[in-house]
């Protein structure tokens, strides 16, 4: 049976040896995930700061396309009425003040204030 105790005590250094080695892994790989998760917020950090200004600048170009939009149904409209010769005939009277032949001209004056 004495021949069993130095087995046994050998049996239970490699177990310590083991569990120390376990213990060295374990802590190594911790330390790597938390140094991975450090860079992946890090990371996640810069991408949402980067897409809040990207959101900024597309909210102005969507401003700007709806104020474009707008000019251009203005301008579209107002190239339709110029088709108009009615409309064409007021705009010549009221800016350019000219009258049929035999039209008298009454203009009024403006009140001072």
């Amino acid at each position: 049976m004495h021949a069993h105790a130095p087995q046994s005590s050998a049996k239970r250094s490699a177990k310590g040896n083991n569990t120390k080695g376990s213990k060295r892994r374990i802590r190594f790989l911790v330390v790597v995930l938390l140094c991975f998760m450090s860079w992946a917020g890090v990371t996640v950090w810069d991408q949402f700061g980067k897409l809040h200004a990207k959101s900024a600048v597309v909210n102005g170009l969507e401003q700007q396309l709806a104020e474009a939009k707008k000019v251009n149904e203005d301008t579209k409209r107002e190239i339709r009425r110029l088709n108009d010769n009615e409309y064409l005939e007021q705009i010549i009277r009221r800016d350019m003040h000219y009258k049929r032949t035999g039209e008298t001209d009454l203009t009024l004056p403006k009140a001072a204030q």
